[in-house]
């Protein structure tokens, strides 16, 4: 039981980035509610697949549902699409094995003997995959590929995530050189898996502020332009209403010639 609990939040995690990357760099082709839903399709596929504990089979199945996800619900060719989900799966599998390494080489004892240590390797490395993947958009998006406005500001959470993997680290240490006693091996292990939690509300958030701010200043925008326009039909109505009057003057002074002409 506590291993499918485990396999659901490293998913769910991974879902939450796969969105958070998609949603950022590119532009959708179906709305939110249809994305959601597949998403969660794909992703219950891959969960199912996963409990069958194969690697190879787990990664080619996460390389291939995220390239149908990208390539069906988003304005990309398919070697884009291919591109992108290589990207993923390449950093996904580079941080789960450089986060084993670094827990193997200086906690071994704590990674093989408890079952915090298992946790604690999830959490550890899903957030030091969010990690990447989110300096990897700020990357891509410094390149405007989604031609919107690149704010270097949004760096700054980077900070949250690297102090999220040092906290891991100094409980790994700790649970290293003691023993957790119960009930403190419990609420260790329920701090982290908040952690991981945290950072992804944190995240969540930042992007539907982000997604709030664009569509108040579009809106904004828009009630410009307005404006404007209306100033712009006010001016040509003034402009008719003197050509009106310019008119009906020189109307009457031609009468009057007309009038001297025939007087002689």
């Amino acid at each position: 039981m506590e291993h499918i609990i485990l396999l659901f939040l490293a998913f769910f995690t991974e879902a939450v980035i796969l969105w958070q990357y998609a949603s950022t760099l590119f532009t959708p082709s179906h709305s939110s509610k249809m994305r959601l839903a597949l998403l969660s399709a794909f992703y219950a596929i891959l969960f199912l697949i996963s409990l069958l504990g194969q690697t190879g089979l787990n990664l080619i199945s996460y390389f291939v549902i995220n390239t149908i996800f990208l390539y069906m619900l988003f304005k990309l060719k398919l070697l884009l699409a291919l591109f992108h989900c290589a990207i993923l799966t390449a950093i996904m599998g580079i941080s789960e094995l450089a986060v084993w390494g670094i827990i193997s080489r200086f906690f071994p004892h704590f990674l093989l003997e408890t079952d915090a240590g298992i946790i604690f390797y999830t959490v550890f490395s899903k957030i030091f995959f969010f990690a990447v993947i989110y300096l990897l958009i700020h990357l891509f998006k410094g390149k405007n590929i989604n031609h919107e406005q690149y704010d270097r500001s949004g760096l700054l959470l980077m900070l949250i995530p690297v102090s999220s993997i040092f906290i891991i680290f100094t409980f790994i240490a700790i649970g290293e050189t003691s023993a957790f006693a119960p009930p403190v091996d419990f609420m260790v292990t329920i701090c982290a898996v908040f952690l991981l939690m945290v950072n992804l509300l944190v995240f969540g958030i930042n992007q539907y502020n982000q997604k709030k701010s664009q569509e108040y200043t579009d809106m904004q925008l828009l009630l410009q332009k307005e404006s404007d326009s209306a100033q712009y039909y006010e001016m040509i109505l003034s402009q008719n209403e003197n050509q009106s009057i310019l008119i009906h003057d020189i109307k009457k002074h031609l009468q009057s010639i007309k009038l001297l002409n025939e007087k002689n």
